[in-house]
């Protein structure tokens, strides 16, 4: 483990560190590779108590303690660990290493100006030493935010040159990494099929090398591709099965994302009580890790739940805690699927020009910040509330021309019937009057 340490990461000796304390480094590298992240903590925790060891090992300790804390989802203690990282260290290196997680952690709360700073200078610092996985690691996080905010041509420029810097440098794991964010890119685009690839490669890549904890998170990515194309049947499997392995694995930060998918595919298969109940729990995982950025995707399904429901108390609460979420998290995204949701329930309350006028607010902020899947609903929601025909005709076109540009790249066949025999793209198709067998 050290040894393919020293490759990736710049300059880390351990000349200078006595043999009990290099023993413990050594023990908590291997129950951290293990993913017994508690024992590696543990180890950790014993070689920073030794006396007079040099800084540069210090602070390396604190890293990798941090990360190990950040995984268990103890994130004041990961910071804390951090932050000694990067004042304990007078090494560019390990500084912009420090900085990149720091970054990862701002990012992970929703605090996207702080972690876009963090990433610009660990990228100049990374570029100033040549250190190939701090470059990476930064360029990965950039193209997360950029993602995030809607940025999508960048977000997929970024990764895109991570993965090859990862690739160049052997950097198996941070390979599956980067595909996992460039799958995530490709599904935020409303392109299922280059998003699909990228999952399955993230998969293969990270099984590869035992990292059952993201392993898990590709099952549930690949998942999410399924449920967004209708295929709610796959979509339940895999997310059934992401739960199962991020549960064995300890992977708790992942677990409320996983419980709302399992709530949205019960939902969408008419399972609306069960499908509740681990959405209600998906909710209050991701508060209590305040993770924004799941909370707000967690409350615009619950808020689409309860207003198909006929539950419009309920419905009312979730737009305006989303609303107040999307304004905290400043991305036009999550401004988008708090007005079109709000939009929804007006129409549904019977107040259509307040429904309009919600629903083109969520139209000008989707343009730039929503994929397809969102985009070509939100113009079938603009064809039902616009009372002038020729308007309605032009959405329900422009929608129909979204499900064509989500359909036609799908290789599955079963998966493109899947999704072009759905009830809400039906009936979009049938009202443009476009034939689905021609798609």
């Amino acid at each position: 483990m050290v040894m393919s340490d020293t490759i990736s990461s710049g300059q880390f000796s351990l000349a200078g560190v006595s043999a009990a304390a290099v023993t413990a480094f050594r023990q908590g590298r291997l129950a951290s590779s293990d993913q017994e992240f508690d024992k590696a903590i543990q180890y950790y925790t014993e070689a920073l108590a030794f006396d007079r060891t040099p800084s540069h090992f210090r602070a390396r300790v604190f890293e990798y303690r941090g990360l190990c804390f950040w995984l268990i989802g103890e994130f004041k203690a990961a910071e804390k660990d951090y932050r000694e990282s990067l004042t304990t260290s007078d090494s560019i290196d390990q500084m912009a290493r420090a900085r990149v997680r720091l970054g990862e952690l701002a990012d992970f709360r929703g605090e996207y100006e702080t972690a876009a700073d963090l990433y610009k200078q660990a990228l100049q610092e990374g570029n100033a030493t040549e250190n190939l996985l701090v470059i990476g690691r930064a360029r990965r996080g950039l193209g997360i935010l950029d993602r995030r905010q809607g940025n999508t041509e960048r977000a997929l420029s970024q990764l895109t040159q991570a993965l090859a810097i990862f690739r160049q440098g052997g950097e198996t794991r941070e390979q599956g990494r980067v595909l996992t964010s460039l799958g995530r890119t490709r599904q935020a685009r409303g392109e299922y099929q280059q998003a699909l690839v990228a999952h399955r490669e993230a998969y293969v890549i990270l099984e590869s090398v035992n990292d059952r904890w993201r392993v898990a998170q590709a099952v549930n990515d690949i998942g999410e591709c399924h449920q967004a194309l209708y295929d709610v049947e796959k979509a339940y499997e895999h997310h059934q099965r992401a739960l199962q392995l991020a549960t064995n694995a300890g992977a708790k930060l992942l677990i409320p994302e996983i419980k709302r998918n399992l709530g949205v595919d019960l939902v969408e298969s008419g399972q609306y009580e069960q499908g509740l109940v681990y959405l209600q729990a998906a909710l209050k995982g991701t508060r209590e890790q305040g993770n924004r950025e799941h909370e707000a995707l967690t409350l615009y399904h619950l808020a689409r739940a309860y207003l198909h429901h006929g539950d419009d108390g309920l419905a009312v609460q979730l737009v305006l805690a989303l609303t107040h979420v999307a304004e905290l998290l400043n991305a036009d995204r999550y401004r988008a699927l708090a007005a079109f949701v709000h939009g929804e329930l007006l129409f549904h309350q019977g107040r259509k020009p307040e429904a309009l006028n919600e629903l083109n607010l969520a139209m000008l902020a989707a343009q730039t910040a929503v994929d397809r899947g969102i985009l070509w609903k939100l113009h079938a929601a603009m064809s039902h509330v616009t009372d002038n025909e020729q308007i309605a005709a032009v959405h329900l076109n422009i929608a129909a021309e979204f499900i064509r540009q989500t359909a036609e790249p799908l290789q599955d066949e079963r998966l493109r019937h899947c999704f072009l025999n759905a009830p809400p793209v039906m009936a979009v198709l049938q009202a443009a009057d476009v034939n689905p067998n021609l798609i």
